[in-house]
């Protein structure tokens, strides 16, 4: 069962002493880093994309126009800084496009959030990493009444994910075929897919997702979203636990996950703990695009 001491007020934070799962702070740092560069490198590498992998930086480019599909996903740089944060910078107002750059735990330089907002970027979320035991999580409650939860096990179905994905980032129609097209590099319906995904229907239409990707030694929980005409009946709850039990057969026996500073409390409840802040920036001109 949960901690007692995760169910009201403010998470509880990972002290630099404690472990999760048995492991320390530092491994489940890596561990949310890790999970969430492999995770978000399937956009580089599909149909028309770039992934780059170079001197410390990790960033990737997509043809869809729209957030949050064209993104610094690792910086740490001890070598010519101002110039490598320059040249992403123009490489991306070259192309035109509205981009994410992550400021993660081991990112370098230390001031690398002032530099960024030296240049005209904006924080526009400061994302908490949390991590949990999956032995002590819950088991999922009964699904509400006039939903029903599933995994997408054939490709056929994954078409219905990128319709919620679309939905959630405002994605135009005639990018519909890029978003689609990824399921290339994700294989999410396929049994060799480390990318797993459930959805809460209603009526026949899916209205709430939830996605996990088993990388780095630890399962990560990543695009929990619900339409609005299904909040507030627990949906993100269920599938967030429905995801982890399915990672918990599977041998892990670590969570983590990147919350949104509004999800941190349904989370603490089930037991994560604050690990580490992932700062979000974008340029200043497209932060009212962005809705993490």
């Amino acid at each position: 069962m949960s901690n007692p001491r995760h169910a009201v007020g403010e998470p509880e934070s990972m002290g630099v002493d404690d472990t999760i799962a048995g492991l320390p702070k530092d491994v489940v740092v890596q561990a949310l880093e890790e999970n969430l560069w492999e995770m978000w490198s399937h956009f580089g590498r599909g149909p028309g994309c770039t992934l780059h992998d170079e001197g410390g930086a990790l960033w990737f480019d997509t043809p869809i126009p729209t957030l949050p599909y064209n993104c610094v996903l690792r910086f740490a740089v001890a070598d010519n800084v101002d110039q490598r944060i320059d040249s992403l910078l123009q490489h991306y107002q070259r192309r035109g496009v509205p981009f994410l750059w992550f400021v993660h735990p081991t990112s370098l330089p230390a001031d690398l959030s002032d530099r960024l907002h030296d240049r005209g970027l904006t924080e526009v979320e400061v994302v908490p990493g949390m991590a949990a035991d999956l032995a002590d999580l819950p088991e999922p409650a009964q699904t509400p009444g006039g939903i029903e939860i599933s995994e997408i096990t054939d490709e056929s179905d994954a078409s219905r994910l990128f319709e919620l994905v679309a939905w959630r980032w405002h994605v135009p129609p005639e990018a519909l075929a890029h978003l689609n097209a990824l399921n290339e590099q994700f294989q999410v319906g396929t049994p060799s897919a480390k990318v797993r995904c459930w959805l809460a229907w209603q009526e026949g239409i899916p209205v709430a997702k939830a996605v996990l990707h088993m990388a780095a030694g630890a399962a990560g929980l990543h695009g929990v979203a619900t339409r609005p005409e299904a909040r507030r009946r627990g949906l993100a709850r269920t599938l967030t636990l429905e995801a982890f039990r399915a990672a918990r057969q599977a041998g892990y026996h670590l969570g983590v996950l990147h919350s949104t500073p509004m999800a941190e409390s349904l989370y603490a409840k089930l037991g994560f703990r604050k690990v580490a802040p992932f700062r979000i920036f974008c340029p200043a001109s497209d932060s009212s695009m962005i809705d993490i």
